[in-house]
């Protein structure tokens, strides 16, 4: 299973376990219902900032929402699946250069 997959499997998993809709989940995360769709269904990638307020809405840390059960079987990953990760890193990258801008 490819880290996006396994994303979206775990906030839905937690979403339902905090007995949240998609339109609740998405106000306290500040972004439109049909976005927690798309990742649910790991359509899109997001970013770290996102994540980091999909954690804050669970009452979690950023790193305890990426805990992944089967995160041992990383070294087993696709070329595919690192490619997609490393494209994730670099757009997170950008967006927390832009946010500090801001900032």
């Amino acid at each position: 299973m490819d880290i996006l997959t396994q994303l979206a499997r775990r906030i839905k998993e937690l979403r339902k376990i905090y007995k949240l809709s998609q339109e609740k989940l998405a106000e306290m995360a500040d972004v439109h219902p049909t976005y927690i769709g798309k990742i649910e269904r790991a359509e899109i990638n997001s970013s770290i900032l996102f994540l980091a307020k999909i954690a804050k809405a669970f009452n979690m840390s950023l790193s305890e929402l990426l805990a992944f059960p089967d995160v041992g079987k990383i070294e087993r990953a696709k070329p595919k699946d690192i490619d997609r990760l490393i494209e994730f890193l670099k757009d997170s990258l950008e967006i927390s250069k832009e946010y500090k801008k801001e900032g």
